[in-house]
């Protein structure tokens, strides 16, 4: 099987999966806001990011070092490395944040937040035991195990949480079904990649450690800053405007975030092993067409979204406080478009060991996404969280440029962009005309403007890329007959 049919099909049974599991996920996020005001899921959420950023800066590119390195008769000695890397330092992390992390939350204006810390962190703790097994398949190229554990573990988080909240656990409930998941998840991904595979020991080197932390910790500071990225806005939101604004901007952001982590994040988890096989001067191409295709793809779901946010919050949330997810979710879904963006570009700068100026690029996310956020939180909240399209939108620009001093045709990186953007204009203009069309006749109900307005919008979409990106369209349709063909 070809290399671009492999990734294919790997690309196709992860987004599949992840679309299936997220679905279930998102179905139960939406059902719970009938149980737990705003204020909570907030709390929850501040204890959640303090959790996540003990463990993402402990971790300094241990999977990345595995998947470009750790082939062939090293792999077990990498692969040891990593592990009692990951553990050891996630023991250190996650214990001082259980034990001290709630002295932190009076800081975020959370002080009730405290009390959901010990057990976010056991669940983060749990879930550092699933990373060498799932870097071990993706090296592999073995995606359906980790596409089973992710669906799977958003099922059992859905069940779960609805659960304890019907039963009156309050903000309990997500972190008890935050415990169940992790360890459904991990003890799928070691069942599917076998223990010794990864914690098979092997003599610890100090010369194999620094060339571990040569390569790993600027990738390390970019994937702490991109992390950072990801997270700290909550803390900086909660700091500003209290942990109600920070439970309906985490559900927008959220809900905006789901076509780049559930199709995006996806297709970039097989770019990363499929480019590093590739040789090298085959991947400056490898990567133009991989930014075309996700463009395609990625490009309407984003933009779409954001068109539809306010019949499609007025349908499925509560009419209280909830309501504001939909202007930050109009806000906030330029998400979609950028972040795939700089996740190929990190792929491809990964497998040519250029981490040093993905390191640069993170940084200069995290510092205008911060103090975008504090320079505009006067003008409220809806005005603050444009600070993350500013952020995301101006490091993905800067990415590009750097990008095509390497060797990819910036021509062909332009219409992988432009192509797929015009055909949004489009769809947009579609949508805008059916909108003001059922205003005009009178019609009310928000699930009919939300159903017409994505049947119209696909249609002019889909018409407009055969047309505006026909060659880019052909090949996203061949390689998609391709994974679907039995091998």
């Amino acid at each position: 099987m070809s290399l671009a049919r492999k990734a294919a099909r790997g690309a196709l049974w992860t987004v599949a999966s992840s679309i299936g599991g997220r679905a279930v996920g998102v179905i139960g996020t939406l059902i719970i806001t009938r149980f737990l005001h705003p204020d909570i899921i907030g709390e929850v959420n501040d204890a959640a990011v303090l959790s996540y950023t003990a463990s993402f800066l402990t971790i300094w590119g241990f999977g990345q070092y595995t998947v470009v390195k750790g082939r062939g008769e090293v792999q077990r000695e990498v692969t040891w490395h990593a592990t009692v890397f990951y553990v050891t330092l996630g023991t250190i992390s996650l214990g001082l944040v259980a034990l001290f992390g709630g002295r932190l939350t009076p800081l975020l204006n959370a002080p009730h937040a405290a009390k959901y810390i010990p057990g976010m962190a056991l669940a983060v703790y749990i879930r550092r035991f699933g990373a060498m097994p799932e870097r071990i398949l993706t090296m592999r190229m073995e995606f359906r195990p980790s596409g089973i554990a992710l669906a799977v573990g958003e099922s059992v988080y859905t069940i779960a949480a609805l659960s304890f909240a019907a039963a009156g656990w309050g903000g309990m409930s997500i972190v008890f079904a935050n415990i169940i998941q992790s360890t459904v998840v991990v003890a799928i991904l070691i069942k599917a990649a076998g223990i010794r595979s990864w914690a098979t020991p092997a003599p610890l080197s100090w010369a194999r450690t620094k060339d571990m932390l040569k390569y790993g910790v600027p990738l390390g500071i970019q994937a702490n800053a991109h992390s950072a990225s990801r997270y700290w806005d909550n803390l900086a939101i909660s700091h500003y405007f209290g942990t109600g604004a920070l439970g309906a901007y985490n559900m927008a952001y959220n809900l905006a975030d789901i076509p780049a982590i559930q199709v995006g994040e996806q297709i970039a988890l097989v770019l990363l092993p499929s480019m590093a096989e590739l040789p090298v001067e085959r991947r400056p191409r490898a990567l133009e067409r991989s930014t075309a295709l996700l463009s395609i793809i990625i490009f309407p779901l984003a933009i779409g979204l954001g068109l539809v946010a306010y019949p499609l919050i007025g349908a499925i949330l509560p009419g209280n406080d909830w309501q504001e997810v939909a202007p930050l979710l109009t806000v906030l879904a330029c998400l979609s478009v950028f972040r795939p963006i700089t996740w190929v570009l990190s792929a491809y700068m990964e497998s040519m060991q250029k981490t040093n100026k993905l390191m640069f690029l993170e940084i200069a996310k995290l510092v205008l996404l911060i103090g975008g956020i504090a320079v505009l939180s006067p003008y409220g909240v809806r005005v603050a969280s444009g600070a993350v399209g500013i952020a995301f939108g101006l490091t993905a620009i800067g990415g590009v440029m750097m990008i095509m001093r390497e060797g990819p045709s910036p021509m062909r990186l332009l219409l992988g962009f432009v192509q797929p953007l015009l055909a949004c204009g489009v769809m947009a203009a579609a949508i805008w005309a059916l909108h003001h069309t059922l205003v005009a006749a009178g019609v009310t109900h928000p699930l009919v403007y939300l159903f017409s307005e994505i049947v119209v919008g696909a249609i002019a979409y889909v018409a407009a890329a055969l047309v505006l990106c026909r060659e880019t369209a052909r090949d996203m349709l061949g390689l998609l007959k391709q994974a679907l063909r039995r091998g």
